[in-house]
């Protein structure tokens, strides 16, 4: 392993816990097909109200009868009468008028106050990043072709080039009572709690993500329970109360080998006690429109995901099966404008490259937590902990906890910034030379430094902190 790349898994996981908010939810071509605001779904986007979880939850639409909200015209494909003379006619759909299509983009600004943390230290020193202020650019598209069918889709545009994280047509309202049965399918997140993925004021997701493979296999786009992947997905809300996803996902597939693999799945189911119903019906928005985010409510999640990763073995070179089961739940406590969520998984991988002797089984220990307070609607300060510890089959167990203030600015409805920092503990990391941790001690030897015991030339550490870092995020979308 070169020192570039051990350097660069040291960052990656270093820097996993806090990649500030994507504006990935927030669809301004949605607010143009209603005549609202982003604010009837959005607090500070993409995190979204209770009304805004319920318009996702129903495949991107609103309670009731979708179409009696919509106040954008729209060009007819087809007559009303063919519904009667199907299948001997083509059932009819319609189209927006205007292009259903919104722009946005966004950036951070990482500051590192201390040159011997982590980050600054496997980058020459570097105390200011500004590469990535402009970071990302977005084209988004979603439309209805009728009551029950939805289109969604995102483009994203990087220094790294194009791709297209989502890609969905989401079939609704299949069989059964009303939300019972929905049907998701193409390229997206998996849902695997009550929410939507990027559900943090502070982070990018309000999953913490555990990249095992890359810290312990050096797979360079490792599994993690929240990612795009192509799939179908079924889904529904029952007695407004109970929901559940039941997904199949093409998996990862970083093997040199070729091949694919299919192989992942997952469930969820979850209920809610209090608050707006989980599918909005009976409401058209907040009980109290001044605070469109508040409630009091208490929401309760459990998973299950199982992967099968193909990647390169990284001693023989040859291809290598990495199959891992994640157990986990969630807690969402709502008292008004302050939201408690707290979540944790148990993820088991059957391989990890432990003391440079074998390949062992690794459990992956996983739990988050973010408290929030929406002072007012456009400032929300939040406090968000994340801690990942690994604990080999041979190997010593470590530990990396994150500790996250950040306040989120909404400056307008389609405009936000967001500052956080990040404070780091670590524990059981071996000590480089100068008395700093290191996952990663660079060398032939090295693909389980991890979890390995220190080389002659390192001391082992209980405990070291520091702080990470201090982000500074900017978004728009329009």
């Amino acid at each position: 392993m070169t020192r570039s790349r051990s350097v660069a898994m040291k960052v990656l996981l270093a820097t996993a816990a806090l990649a500030a908010a994507a504006p990935a939810g927030a669809i301004p071509a949605f607010a143009r097909k209603y005549g609202t605001s982003c604010l009837t779904c959005h607090t500070v986007y993409p995190k979204l109200t209770p009304f805004g979880e319920a318009f996702r939850r129903n495949g991107y639409r609103f309670p009731g009868v979708d179409s009696d909200y919509v106040k954008q015209e729209t060009v007819p494909l087809g007559q009303e009468q063919n519904k009667k003379t199907f299948p001997d006619s083509v059932w009819p759909a319609s189209l927006p008028v205007s292009v259903p299509i919104a722009i946005g983009a966004n950036g951070t600004m990482r500051v590192y106050p201390d040159k011997t943390a982590s980050v600054p230290r496997g980058n020459n020193g570097t105390q200011f990043a500004l590469d990535d202020f402009v970071g990302e650019a977005h084209l988004w598209a979603g439309a209805a072709l009728d009551d029950t069918i939805t289109l969604w889709a995102e483009l994203t545009i990087a220094d790294g080039g194009a791709e297209v994280e989502h890609a969905q047509v989401l079939f609704n309202d299949l069989v059964g009572p009303k939300h019972a049965v929905n049907l998701v399918v193409g390229k997206g997140f998996p849902i695997i709690t009550s929410f939507g993925a990027h559900s943090s004021y502070i982070a990018d997701q309000g999953i913490a993500s555990a990249p095992v493979s890359a810290m312990l296999l050096g797979s360079g786009d490792p599994f993690v329970l929240v990612d795009n992947v192509t799939g179908a997905e079924v889904s529904g809300v029952i007695a407004g109360r109970i929901d559940y996803n039941v997904g199949l996902t093409a998996g990862k597939n970083t093997s040199t080998f070729g091949g694919f693999n299919s192989e992942n799945w997952y469930a969820h189911a979850g209920f809610k006690v209090g608050g707006m119903r989980l599918d909005g019906e009976g409401s058209t928005g907040a009980e109290d429109s001044l605070h469109p985010w508040a409630e009091t409510a208490l929401t309760v999640d459990g998973f299950y995901y199982h992967s099968n990763e193909h990647l390169d073995d990284p001693i023989s070179g040859g291809p290598l099966a990495d199959v891992s089961s994640t157990v986990g739940g969630q807690l969402r406590g709502q008292l008004g404008s302050l939201e408690l969520d707290v979540g944790y998984y148990s993820q088991q991988h059957d391989r990890g490259w432990v003391n440079a002797a074998a390949l062992a089984k690794v459990t992956a220990g996983v739990f988050y937590g973010e408290l929030s307070y929406v002072l007012f609607p456009w400032m929300v300060p939040s406090i968000r902990v994340e801690n990942i510890s690994l604990d080999p089959s041979g190997g010593a167990r470590v530990s990396d906890l994150h500790v996250m203030p950040g306040i989120a600015f909404l400056i307008r409805p389609n405009l936000k910034f967001v500052v956080a920092g990040n404070i780091e503990s670590t524990n059981g990391f071996p000590l480089d030379t100068g008395g700093n941790p290191t996952a990663w001690q660079g060398g032939a030897a090295d693909w389980g430094a991890f979890v390995a015991s220190p080389s002659p030339n390192y001391t082992a550490t209980t405990k070291k902190q520091e702080f990470e870092s201090l982000s500074f995020f900017l978004a728009w979308a329009m």
